[in-house]
Order: structure tokens, then sequence, then C-alpha cells
């Protein structure tokens, strides 16, 4: 088929596909293609199977858009509460369901607190994309549940290194006290940047771990402390204390 053309810079690994993502520009389409394509070989979109065909030209009934309503300045919580509605009820025709939030940092106050009760518990088979110029605008609590892919020049998601860290830090999870608490010292001494990064990285793979025949208690406990991470270092905290917050939050018996 290949009528269309996405792009460039943009290939999802479709083994790392979170439930929710902030992100800016056509990204936002490029990724709810990525969500419902049903090419092989892991990455995507591939640009030739039926589903990315529908969704390049907009009309794929698994992918639904939400902005502004044309009387209102905001997305008020009304419209929340009906996306609410509408994402338990399984894909007409994909495996998943993408939910495009248009202007996402329009949302106010009252949207957004109901928004975060959905990315709680979402449902494995959707997927939140929240378009903004301005993520800044949302609530922290909810930017810290998303995958926030920064753009410098297209689709960035955490590179290879910070996927390493977090390799690194579950398996010094499974390892024990010792491992853990000697892993924090190297990840202490990360810059503001890598901190996210990993932070990133981290909860990607939770997302994955959680799917699979990991410890599903542990894990979560873990993608909590994240979360938190995630929300002190928006508040510049630095990576030092947040470090020792994620080891004592672990550590069952010793102490870092």
């Amino acid at each position: 088929m290949n009528h269309t053309k996405a792009n460039d810079n943009f290939i999802l690994d479709t083994d790392r596909l979170s439930h929710a993502y902030i992100v800016s520009g056509e990204l936002a389409e490029t990724l709810a293609m990525a969500a419902v394509c049903a090419g092989s070989g892991g990455k995507k979109p591939c640009m030739d199977c039926t589903h990315c065909y529908k969704a390049a030209h907009h009309i794929h009934p698994d992918i639904t858009v939400v902005s502004k309503l044309p009387d209102k300045r905001e997305i008020v919580v009304e419209q929340i509460r009906e996306l609410k509605k509408d994402i338990i009820v399984v894909p007409n025709e994909a495996d998943k369901k993408a939910y495009i939030i248009n202007g996402a940092d329009s949302m106010n106050i009252n949207a957004q607190n109901a928004f975060l009760q959905i990315l709680e518990e979402p449902p494995t088979h959707v997927v939140f994309i929240l378009k903004t110029e301005n993520p800044v605008a949302l609530l922290p609590t909810v930017r810290s549940r998303c995958m926030d892919l920064k753009t410098r020049h297209g689709f960035e998601p955490a590179g290879t290194a910070a996927m390493e860290i977090a390799n690194e830090f579950y398996s010094a999870i499974e390892r024990g006290n010792a491992p853990l608490a000697k892993f924090m010292f190297r990840l202490e001494k990360l810059d503001k940047n890598a901190f996210a990064e990993f932070l990133t990285a981290a909860r990607e793979q939770a997302s994955l771990r959680l799917r699979a025949a990991a410890p599903r208690e542990v894990i979560a406990q873990a993608e909590r402390i994240l979360v938190r991470a995630g929300e002190m270092l928006d508040l510049n905290v630095g990576t030092g204390h947040i470090s020792a917050m994620i080891c004592a939050s672990l550590l069952s018996v010793d102490s870092c």
C-alpha cells in the first residue's frame, strides 16, 4: 500500500509501547498510527497495512481526537468523563485504541484530575497521547504518569545508556538490598538530564515487566516510587536526595 509517509525520525519499538505519552506537533498523529499499526517486525508504523492507511487518512475507528468544544475555551471535565466511558469498549479493528488529547494543556483543573484517575488504572488496550506545546501547564501528577517524548529533531525515546541503567536498576532489585544500595551510589552521580532519562527508561521497563512474568507487586511498587521520583525532580530536588528516597523506599530491612 504505502500511500503515505510518516515522520522520518519516528520509529516505534512496539515492545516498549507505554499507555500514555506527552508529545508535540505531528508526532501525535504518527504515534497514534503506530499504536494501531498491524505491521510485523516490531517497528511501527509500517506505512503498508490497512490500519496505517486509515490512520493517515483520518478514518480509523480506533483513533479518537479530543479537542476543545467550539463554544468552550478549555477541555472540560464532561469531555473526560465521556472519554472514560469510551475507553472500556474494546477496539473496533486494531489491537489498541489511541486517544489524542489535542491541546492537552487546555484541560482545566477538573478535567486534569478526572484524566489522572484514568491514568492510574488504564485499560491495556488503550494508548493516550497528550498533544501539547506547553507540557508544564499539565499537573505534575499527570506528567509523571506519561512518557514525555523530547523532540529536538523528532522522536527521541529513552536512549540506550538510560535503558542499560534501568536494566541494572531492576537487576539490583532482584539481587537484594546490598546490590541495590551499591547501584544507588552510581545513580546519584547522574546529572538532572541523565537522571530524567533513567526515570523514563525505568518506567518503560516497569510497563514491560508488569505485562511479563515479573513479580507484579515488586514492580508495581517500584513504578509508584519512580512516579514520586519524577515529581521530586520536577521540583528541582537534587538527584542525590531522590536516589536516597528510591533506595530507602525499596529496601525492606537494611538501610542505605
